[in-house]
Formats: structure tokens, sequence, C-alpha cells
């Protein structure tokens, strides 16, 4: 069976894409997305590392791949929203943070300390 995508496959192996609804209900997680060209993915497969699962905003911004240019392919990655990524943007080569939606972060500094924030307080975390 021959897709169109087959006519353009370096065109269509990744798209920009935004994420429309997220439906973590089931079995597995259901996220629709627009690429910018106006395509609807619906039931994209979504990769996340082991002990980790999170699930993105609508309007999250990131990237579908389509393995051989193929749309029933189709699967997602780096998904982060914008709006609550900004207020972390100043981290030093190194560092790392989760965060979500209200502002909860855990900090990873360059310097081994730690910090696990919340709107409620900061526990500090300081390695002898």
């Amino acid at each position: 069976m021959a897709y169109t995508a087959d006519n353009d496959s370096v065109r269509n192996g990744m798209r920009r894409v935004e994420v429309i609804e997220v439906d973590d209900s089931g079995p597995i997680m259901k996220v629709t997305v627009m690429g910018l060209a106006d395509e609807f993915f619906e039931l994209s497969l979504r990769g996340q590392p082991h002990g980790l699962t999170t699930v993105p905003v609508k309007g999250a911004i990131g990237y579908g791949f389509s393995p051989n240019g193929r749309p029933d392919q189709f699967f997602l990655m780096g998904l982060e929203s914008e709006e609550n990524r900004k207020q972390f943007n100043n981290r030093a080569p190194g560092e790392s943070t989760m965060y979500a939606k209200k502002g909860q972060e855990i900090f990873m500094k360059d310097n081994g300390d730690v910090d696990i924030k919340s709107p409620n307080g900061v526990v500090h975390i300081n390695p002898p």
C-alpha cells in the first residue's frame, strides 16, 4: 500500500507539532497534535523514559517523527510548554530541572545541591 507521504519522505520525516488534546484515562496515553501545515495526528506514540511519566499540557510544543515518512507510525518527543518552562530558563550547563504546571520544581544544581520547591515552601538538600 502506498502512502502519499512516500512521495516526499524527507519533508514528512519530522514535524514540529503542538498538543491539541491529551487523554491519559486508558491503558495508553492518547495524544492529538497538529503540525504546522495544519495536519492532525491522533493516537501518536509518545516515548517516555522508564521511571518518569508526564502528561503534556494543551499547547505544548515538540517534535513528531514519521519513520520512513510513514504517518501511520508517528511518534512524539520533546513536548514541553514554553509558558511553564520559561520560569526555569536561567540554568547553567549541566544543571537540570523537573517542573510541573503549578510551579513545583526539583532543581539539581551544578554544585551538587538539590532544591525541591512547591508553592508552599522549599526543601534544600546539601550533600556532604
